[in-house]
C-alpha cells in the first residue's frame, strides 16, 4: 500500500467532498462527525488542508487554521472504508512534525467519540477544558492541545 501525504487545494475539493459524503451516507451526522453541511462547505472553502492518499484515492483529511502560536485543527475526516489502518496516527503526526517549535496544535472532539479522544491521547494531546452543551445534540465538546 503506497500513502502519500499532501497539501489539498481547490482541485482536490470534488475529492474532499466525496470523502464526506461517504462519511454521512455511511452513519450520518453523529458524535464522531458532526458538522451541518452549510458550516462546512464555508469551512472547506477558508481553512488549510492536509490529506492522506492511498494509491490515489484521498483517504482522508484535516482543515486547519493558523492563529497566532497554534494551528487551530476544525475538521479530521477518515473515509469509511480506510478507517482503523491508523492513516489519522500518520497524517495528524505529520501535522506534529510540520508545525514548528513554540506551535500548539488544538482541537475539540465530541464527549461521545472516544476512539478520537484515544488517538489524540496517543499521539500527546492533552485534554485542556470543556464547552459544555456545544453541540446540537447537547454534548460537551473536550478540548485538546499538543505542544
Amino acid at each position: 500500500m503506497q500513502l502519500m501525504i499532501e497539501s489539498l487545494y481547490t482541485p482536490h475539493k470534488a475529492a474532499m467532498r466525496s470523502l464526506i459524503d461517504a462519511i454521512v451516507a455511511d452513519q450520518g451526522l453523529h458524535a464522531g462527525f458532526y458538522w451541518p453541511m452549510d458550516l462546512l462547505g464555508a469551512e472547506m472553502a477558508t481553512a488549510e488542508a492536509v490529506g492522506i492518499f492511498v494509491e490515489e484515492e484521498l483517504a482522508g483529511f484535516v482543515l486547519y487554521r493558523e492563529v497566532p502560536g497554534a494551528w487551530e485543527i476544525s475538521l479530521v475526516a477518515t473515509h469509511p472504508k480506510f478507517r482503523r489502518r491508523g492513516l489519522m496516527e500518520a497524517l495528524i503526526k505529520h501535522l506534529i512534525a510540520a508545525k514548528g517549535q513554540g506551535v500548539e496544535l488544538w482541537l475539540e472532539v465530541h464527549q461521545d467519540n472516544h476512539s478520537a479522544q484515544k488517538l489524540y491521547e496517543k499521539l500527546g494531546f492533552t485534554m485542556t477544558g470543556r464547552r459544555p452543551r456545544y453541540y446540537k445534540d447537547g454534548a460537551t465538546a473536550l478540548l485538546y492541545s499538543c505542544p
